[in-house]
C-alpha cells in the first residue's frame, strides 16, 4: 500500500497513492515497507529534477532490500493478498527499462584440489541444549576431517557461517532485490544472497571442500530461507563432476557451468536441478544445482513452541544429539556436582516427553574450581536464570532438583543452606551479591 502525507508529523494527513497527483513541494512519501518498488515508480513519474520532489532525493540514495516473496509476486504473480485490483495493476506496470539483472560474469573453473573430500556425511544437524559444544564439534570436523585450517585463506574462502535469527530472510540468504539510483534514475537490481553466492563458489571449485554452517536454525524455517534448493541437498541429488583434466579449466558463466556439469557428471550420479526465479529479468527462471563438495552443518537448541526442523529436512540430515559431557570439567568435585545435578534434572522431569531438553550444558562449568568462588556462583546463577526466565519452571521444581543434588553429595557449603533457597529471589539475590560487589555496597546503603 502506498501512502502520502505532509511533513506535519503532528497531524499526518494520509491518503492513498491514487492521489499522488496532488503532491506539493515539502510533502513526504509514506509507504508500506514491502512495496517500495511502487513508491519509486511514483517518484520516477515526476522526475528527479522536479523541484517539488527534491526532498525525496536522499531517500532514493538508500539501498533498500525488498523481500523475495513480495517481489517475485510483484513481477510474476497474479494475486496480491493485501492489494485491490487497481493497486496490483499499478505495481505490475512498473517500467521494465528501470530493471537491471545480474551481470553475466564469467569465472574460471578451478580444477585443482586441496583439503579432503572423503568425509561421507554431507548434511549434519547437531542438536542439543546450549553449552554442549555443538559449534566446537563442527569446527573439529572442518579442521580435522576436511583439512581446512582456521586462519588460512582457504578457510576464509571456503567456510561460510551464518547465525540464523527470526528476521533472517530468503533475500538475505538466496536472492532479493536492491534499489539504487544511477544518473538520477531508479535502478532495480537482483541481489545475490550469501548462501547462493557460496553455492556458486563451490561449483567453480569442485575439488575443494566447501562448508555452510547455519547456527541456531530453530529460530526460523530452512524451507522458507533456502527454498527449492532444499530438494537438492540429498547426496543422491547433488552435482558431482567426474575427474577432469586441468586443460578444461576455462572461464564459464554460471549458466554455462551448469551445462558443463550436466555433460560431465560423475559415473553413478544423475543430474538434478531446480528452477529458481529471475526476480527482475525477462526470463522467469534460471537453473540451479547443488554441488557435491558443499557440506551443510547446522546447530539447533531445543524449542518448546515448534519443531526444530521440518520433517522433509529431517530426512535429509544426519541428526546427532550432543549431550552434556561432565568429563571435560577439570575439578573433580565440580564434575560430580554437575553430573549429579543433571541426573536429578532427568529424574525430576521423567514424565516429560523429552526430559533431556532440561539438561544443563557443560561449557560454563569446565574451569570452575570448588564451590566458594565467583566462577561457581556465575555458573550456578546461569542455571537458575535459565530455569526461571527461559524454561519458566516453578521454583519448587528447581528446589527439588537441588535438594536431591545437595543431599546426595552431603554438601554443607554456605551457598547450599536452606535460607538461601526459599524462592527465586533469595537465591538470585545471594548469588548476585557474591558476584557483583557493587550490588553488595548498594544494599548496605540506606
Amino acid at each position: 500500500m502506498i501512502w502520502m502525507g505532509k511533513r506535519n508529523y503532528k497531524n499526518l494527513d494520509f491518503t492513498k497513492y491514487e492521489n499522488y497527483e496532488k503532491l506539493k513541494e515539502g510533502d513526504e512519501i509514506f509507504i508500506y515497507d514491502d512495496l517500495n518498488k511502487a513508491a519509486f515508480t511514483v517518484i520516477e513519474k515526476y522526475g528527479f529534477n522536479n523541484k517539488k520532489l527534491d526532498k525525496v532525493d536522499k531517500f532514493t540514495e538508500i539501498e533498500t532490500d525488498l523481500p523475495y516473496t513480495v517481489l517475485y509476486k510483484t513481477k510474476n504473480g497474479k494475486t496480491f493478498v493485501s492489494l485491490n485490483e487497481k493497486e496490483a495493476d499499478f505495481i505490475l506496470n512498473i517500467k521494465s527499462k528501470n530493471i537491471d539483472t545480474f551481470e553475466n560474469n564469467k569465472q574460471l573453473l578451478n580444477l585443482t584440489s586441496f583439503g579432503n573430500l572423503s568425509f561421507p556425511l554431507k548434511n549434519i544437524l547437531f542438536k542439543g541444549v546450549p553449552g554442549t559444544g555443538k559449534s566446537t564439534t563442527i569446527d573439529k570436523i572442518i579442521e580435522e576431517k576436511l583439512e581446512l585450517k582456521k586462519g588460512t585463506e582457504n578457510y576464509k574462502n571456503n567456510v561460510l557461517k551464518i547465525n540464523i535469527h527470526s528476521a533472517s530472510s530468503n533475500a538475505d540468504l538466496m536472492q532479493g532485490i536492491a534499489i539504487t539510483t544511477k544518473n538520477e534514475q531508479v535502478i532495480y537490481k537482483e541481489k545475490q544472497g550469501l548462501v547462493l553466492n557460496h553455492i556458486q563458489n563451490a561449483l567453480y571449485n569442485p575439488y575443494e571442500p566447501f562448508v555452510l554452517v547455519l547456527e541456531e536454525i530453530q529460530e526460523n524455517s530452512l524451507n522458507e530461507l533456502i527454498g527449492d534448493l532444499i530438494y537438492l541437498i540429498e547426496p543422491s541429488k547433488r552435482a558431482k563432476l567426474k575427474d577432469l583434466n586441468a586443460d578444461l579449466a576455462q572461464e564459464y558463466s554460471i549458466e554455462d557451468l551448469i551445462k558443463f556439469y550436466e555433460n560431465n557428471i560423475a559415473d553413478g550420479h544423475s543430474f538434478h536441478s531446480v528452477k529458481i526465479p529471475n526476480l527482475v529479468s525477462d526470463g522467469e527462471f534460471r537453473e540451479m544445482i547443488f554441488p557435491d563438495n558443499l557440506y551443510v552443518f547446522c546447530t539447533s537448541n531445543y524449542r518448546d513452541d515448534k519443531k526444530v526442523i521440518e520433517d522433509n529436512l529431517l530426512r535429509r540430515f544426519d541428526v546427532i544429539e550432543i549431550y552434556p559431557n561432565p568429563n571435560v570439567i577439570k575439578d573433580k568435585k565440580v564434575k560430580e556436582f554437575f553430573e549429579t545435578m543433571n541426573n536429578a534434572i532427568l529424574e525430576t522431569f521423567k514424565d516429560e516427553i523429552h526430559p533431556d531438553r532440561f539438561l544443563i550444558g557443560h561449557a560454563n562449568w569446565i574451569d570452575v574450581n570448588g564451590f566458594s568462588n565467583e566462577k561457581f556462583y556465575k555458573a550456578l546463577l546461569k542455571v537458575i536464570v535459565e530455569f526461571k526466565e527461559i524454561k519458566e519452571i516453578e521454583f519448587e521444581t528447581l528446589k527439588k532438583i537441588f535438594d536431591k543434588t545437595i543431599n546426595k553429595l552431603n554438601l554443607d557449603n554456605e551457598i547450599f543452606k536452606e535460607e538461601n533457597w526459599e524462592n527465586y529471589k533469595t537465591i538470585v539475590d545471594y548469588l548476585q551479591n557474591k558476584i557483583y560487589s557493587f550490588l553488595s555496597n548498594n544494599n548496605n546503603e540506606k
